[in-house]
């Protein structure tokens, strides 16, 4: 029913009245130049108007994640002061029994995690082959250099972790130069290699060298010649290091200047056939309840606010370069890169990888 002239107008008085003080003033037309006069002065122009930030994130997020727990904690807090009413909720283990919680939940129909951030590149290919991830854009993505994202829009590299040799400083006097040295009698027995059936950055370690001419399968051979170990994931490796059980290992830069700054005696070298350069991305799940949020949470750790936090709790090297390294880590162009990995032939050999390690070193 079409509502007459009359009611209108009443209805218009009423919410005139009932708007109280806080009522905005309504404009008065400007006054009309008195006769043979000066024109009346214009009114001055209104000032633009206040932005009007975005509204708050609310709400909660499921994390499925290989960050370490202390970090991933750290983490959270940090977050938390950015994004007060943004919960994170975490499931937090090694990547392979990330990816296994997320096949045992893709078969059941009902994945429970929105994000998941785990080691390295490979796994997000084989996510992305089944229709797993969410495409979309991060509002800070093009500060990220091409080979730290997806280009296809389905992965974003939140943090960077570099293999490198780790070594104990009482037992190893010379450092080795690089990675052909852990084979040599000097280091025999002693000598970790985490196991890539635990580890994501092991699958990348195994899965880089193996496929190298200079080194393949064979390298890993002799080091099994000479007696080197297999350990359960990086944390292990460098806890026996730095205990002197082993004299060197593979392992994360990140973490050698975390024990580092423990002071325990251990000190990495930056192998001169280049360290295995490893993004460690983060996406989203197609299926997720919580995109917003999942969002939210990729935004921030993408922003220069947010990698300043993860140099700050992680010690990690960031992924942009306008933010600086941690103390003594080199800058992410300085980084010599071991030549040839490809993560889309990682993500295809990641069964081999397993079994040809198993192989050599047990499972």
């Amino acid at each position: 029913m079409r509502l007459s002239a009359r009611v209108l107008a009443i209805l218009a008085l009423v919410v005139s009245a009932c708007g109280g003080s806080t009522a905005a003033p309504v404009p008065t037309p400007l006054a009309a130049a008195p006769a043979g006069g000066a024109p009346a002065a214009s009114a001055a122009p209104a000032a633009p108007a206040a932005p009007v930030a975005p509204a708050a994130v609310r709400g909660s997020f499921t994390l499925y994640t290989s960050v370490p727990q202390n970090i991933a904690s750290r983490v959270e807090q940090t977050l938390k002061k950015r994004h007060p009413d943004l919960t994170m909720v975490t499931f937090r283990a090694g990547t392979g029994e990330v990816v296994a919680k997320l096949a045992a939940e893709q078969k059941a129909g009902a994945i429970q995690a929105d994000v998941v951030w785990v080691a390295e590149p490979s796994t997000y290919e084989d996510l992305k082959k089944q229709n797993l991830l969410l495409k979309f854009a991060p509002k800070e993505a093009d500060k990220l250099p091409a080979d730290l994202k997806d280009a296809d829009g389905y992965y974003y590299a939140g943090r960077l972790i570099n293999t490198v040799v780790i070594f104990n400083t009482n037992l190893v006097k010379t450092a080795p130069k690089g990675w052909r040295e852990l084979a040599d009698p000097a280091f025999k027995g002693k000598v970790g290699l985490p196991s890539p059936v635990a580890s994501g950055a092991a699958v990348a370690f195994a899965g880089a060298l193996s496929k190298s001419a200079d080194f393949g399968w064979d390298y890993f051979a002799k080091l099994k010649a000479n007696g080197a170990v297999q350990v359960q994931n990086n944390s292990v490796a460098n806890e026996r290091v730095a205990k002197g059980e082993l004299m060197a290992a593979s392992t994360l830069d990140y973490m050698v200047r975390e024990l580092k700054a423990k002071g325990s005696p251990v000190d990495m070298i930056w192998p001169v056939e280049g360290a295995v350069f490893t993004p460690s991305p983060v996406g989203i799940i197609a299926a997720s309840k919580n995109v917003e949020q999942a969002k939210a949470f990729v935004d921030y750790l993408l922003s220069q606010d947010g990698q300043k936090d993860m140099v700050e709790v992680g010690s990690f090297i960031p992924v942009r370069d306008d933010v600086a390294s941690p103390k003594g880590a080199p800058k992410l162009a300085e980084i010599k890169r071991f030549p040839g990995v490809d993560w889309k032939d990682v993500s295809a050999r990641t069964e081999e990888i397993k079994s040809r390690f198993a192989d050599l070193f047990g499972k």
